[in-house]
């Protein structure tokens, strides 16, 4: 575990502020979230565009595959609907793996405020018990005390 992976510390005592640790990812997530980096990306955007463009130019120029342009637009359709296809589920691996950090991240959170808040009650009453004998000596004859 290097320095930035380290939770951060409590400088009075030392103890660890937050204990959030990241699950690991499987192997399928991991091929998921690096699937889903590069089709996220413009980079991917623009080699599509650019693919589709020259897949039009191809069919409309030379015309390999068929003289009919409809039969080329629906290919193009395929291809495209093949690559949504693919997209639903990437999305949806990505989503639940955030997800479940963020509940962890949220659980953790709660457990933190919690522990604080503990502790300010803790430290209310004994700021309570403390200032109850300072209190009775500052008290002035008619029972009222100075403040």
């Amino acid at each position: 575990m290097d320095h930035a992976d380290t939770p951060p510390s409590c400088p009075q005592c030392g103890h660890a502020l937050s204990m959030f640790a990241e699950a690991p990812m499987g192997a399928a997530e991991r091929a998921a979230s690096r699937v889903a980096a590069v089709v996220a990306s413009w980079w991917f955007s623009l080699a599509l565009a650019t693919a589709m463009v020259v897949w039009i130019a191809v069919n409309v120029v030379w015309r390999p595959f068929e003289p009919y342009p409809m039969i080329m637009v629906a290919g193009l359709a395929g291809g495209l609907g093949v690559i949504s296809a693919f997209y639903g589920p990437l999305i949806l691996l990505t989503q639940r793996r955030a997800a479940m950090r963020d509940r962890a991240r949220d659980r953790e959170t709660y457990l933190v405020a919690a522990r604080t808040e503990d502790d300010l009650h803790a430290l209310s009453a004994q700021v309570t018990r403390l200032a109850r004998p300072l209190a009775t000596e500052h008290a002035d004859d008619d029972g009222r005390t100075d403040r």
